[in-house]
């Protein structure tokens, strides 16, 4: 039987969101906002301004991967979006739900087809919806932590 690695999180309210898996990606994201002091705790207004700072950070690192010419530079490119996004979700107070958050994105994507790729260039495949396909709801998981 497979041990379950989920990210724990602590969210006893006489403490910061403390993420238990040291190993984790988001457990990292934590740890080096902690270094810079940069923590939704220490910094907790998540501004236009830096909404659109980070756009533009994931944008050059989707540019990057773009045109990467070897498999180092796409690797390269592809961690830095992901360290951008999970950085952005923690500053936006999101960690707490990211996990549960992705378990839904992950199921609904799951329940799509296999299909024709019709709208993302020449690549013939895609996941598609089908007619009864649910998009993954997160409202219980926002209010669940005042948002």
């Amino acid at each position: 039987m497979k041990t379950n690695t989920a990210v724990q999180l602590d969210l006893s309210e006489d403490q910061p969101t403390q993420v238990s898996n040291h190993n984790s990606m988001l457990a990292k994201i934590k740890g080096m906002h902690t270094k810079f002091g940069i923590t939704t705790e220490e910094i907790p207004t998540f501004s236009q301004e830096e909404k659109t700072f980070r756009i533009m950070a994931m944008l050059e690192e989707v540019e990057e991967y773009a045109c990467a010419e070897t498999i180092d530079d796409e690797l390269d490119a592809i961690i830095d979006l992901i360290v951008f996004a999970l950085g952005t979700l923690e500053r936006q107070g999101l960690f707490p739900v990211a996990e549960e958050a992705f378990n839904r994105v992950m199921m609904a994507n799951c329940n799509k087809e296999l299909g024709p790729n019709t709208k993302r260039g020449a690549f013939s495949l895609d996941l598609v919806k089908p007619k009864r396909w649910v998009a993954p709801q997160f409202r219980d998981l926002l209010e669940g932590i005042g948002k």
